[in-house]
C-alpha cells in the first residue's frame, strides 16, 4: 500500500483501511458529469441503492449486510446521495439506531449543502462530510459555495474535509484546509471501463500493472509533502487492500467451523454431491459437516479423508473456493488435487 500522512486520516479513512467500513451506494442519480468518473453502467444513472454489492430493497437488506461484516462504519456515496437527501437520512438513522451510536458514518457529496442541509445531517447521526468541488472550481475554491459549506459543515459540529482526485497542484484548496483546520482526501486518477475513452482524450495513460493514471501518485506526494493536513489513498490501497480487508472481515464473520477463509477473503471447503447415504458421516461430530438439499458441505481436509476411507466418494467430490456473498471463485473436483504428480 502507499499512502502519505497518514496521520491525517480521517476516521472514516481509518475504518476503510481497515476493511471495517461498508460502502452504502444511496443512488446512481448525479448531476455531474465529471470525465473520470469510474462507476460502471449498470449503476450510473440508476436509482437503486447497494450495500457493498448487495442490492437494498428494504431497510433488513441494509442492516443485514452491516452485520455480516461486523461493520464499525459506513461510507454513503454514489452517485449523489443528497439528491435523495430523505432517503440518505433515513440511512443514516436506521444505522445509528440500529448499530449504535459508536457506528461512525461519513458521507461523500459533489454539491456544496447548504446550512440547513449539513444541519440535517449532522442532527440524523452524520459525523463526517467530504465535499468534491468540480474541477473547474478548484482554483477559486475559496470563492465557491463549496468553501462556504465547509465552514458551515465545521460549525454545525461535523468532521469536514475535501475530497478530489490527485490532478494537479491545489494552493487554493490547501489554504482553506488549513485555515478551517479540515482535511483534504487525495485519490489516485484511475482508469475504468467507463471513463476510459475521456481520460484517454485528455492525454491519461494507465500504469503497466495497474488502472492507476500515470503521474498522479507523484503529484498526490508532491501535495502531501507540503500539506500535512492532506493524505493520499492509492488506487492499490482501494481495489486491493481495502476491499481484501471487507471481504476477510465479511468471511471471518460468516464462516462456518469448517470453513478456511483465506487471505484474500474468500472460503475454502469441500462438498460432497449427491450423497443419498449418509452412513459415512457418522464418524463426525455435527460440527464439522452440514448437509444441504442432500450435498455435503465439510473441510476440505474432512473430505480428503473421508476419501480414503470410502473410494466411491472422490467423483462426488470437489474442493469450493467461493466469495462470503457467494460468487464461486472456483470449484475443482477432488480427484484432480488427488492426482499424482509427474
Amino acid at each position: 500500500m502507499t499512502s502519505y500522512n497518514s496521520t491525517a486520516q480521517s476516521e472514516g479513512c481509518r475504518l476503510c483501511q481497515l476493511g471495517a467500513a461498508m460502502v452504502l451506494f444511496v443512488t446512481g442519480h448525479c448531476r455531474r458529469s465529471c470525465f473520470y468518473c469510474p462507476i460502471s453502467e449498470h449503476r450510473r444513472g440508476v436509482d437503486n441503492t447497494y450495500a457493498n454489492e448487495t442490492l437494498v430493497s428494504c431497510d433488513a437488506d441494509l442492516l443485514r449486510e452491516a452485520r455480516s461484516m461486523d461493520a464499525l462504519g459506513t461510507g454513503f456515496t454514489g452517485g449523489e446521495p443528497l439528491l435523495r437527501l430523505n432517503r440518505t437520512l433515513h440511512y443514516i438513522k436506521l444505522l445509528k439506531r440500529s448499530l449504535g451510536a459508536e457506528h461512525y458514518i461519513h458521507l461523500y457529496t459533489g454539491l456544496a449543502p447548504p446550512l440547513r442541509t449539513l444541519r440535517q445531517l449532522f442532527n440524523a447521526g452524520l459525523d463526517e462530510i467530504r465535499l468534491h468541488p468540480p474541477l473547474e472550481l478548484w482554483d477559486a475554491f475559496d470563492q465557491s459555495l463549496y468553501c462556504r459549506a465547509l465552514t458551515d459543515a465545521k460549525a454545525v459540529g461535523l468532521h469536514a474535509g475535501v475530497e478530489i482526485p490527485a490532478i494537479k497542484d491545489v494552493p487554493v484548496i490547501l489554504k482553506a484546509i488549513e485555515h478551517h483546520q479540515a482535511f483534504l482526501n487525495l485519490n489516485e486518477l484511475e482508469f475504468s471501463d467507463t471513463n476510459y475513452d475521456e481520460m484517454r482524450a485528455r492525454g491519461y495513460t494507465s500504469q503497466m500493472s495497474s488502472y492507476a493514471a500515470a503521474g498522479s501518485e507523484d503529484i498526490a506526494q508532491d501535495i502531501a509533502r507540503a500539506a500535512p493536513r492532506a493524505y493520499f489513498c492509492s488506487s492499490t490501497s482501494k481495489d486491493s487492500i481495502q476491499l481484501r480487508e471487507r471481504l476477510k472481515r465479511k468471511a471471518n464473520n460468516l464462516a462456518r467451523d469448517f470453513d478456511e477463509v483465506t487471505e484474500d477473503g474468500t472460503l475454502v471447503y469441500a462438498v460432497i454431491e449427491r450423497a443419498n447415504d449418509l452412513r459415512f458421516l457418522e464418524s463426525l461430530s455435527k460440527e464439522r459437516f452440514v448437509v444441504i438439499d442432500g450435498t455435503v458441505h465439510t473441510s476440505w481436509q474432512t473430505a480428503f479423508k473421508l476419501i480414503q476411507e470410502y473410494p466411491a466418494l472422490e467423483p462426488q467430490t470437489s474442493i469450493v473456493e467461493r466469495y462470503p456473498e457467494g460468487i464461486i471463485v472456483e470449484m475443482t473436483p477432488a480427484g484432480h488435487l488427488l492426482k499424482p504428480k509427474t
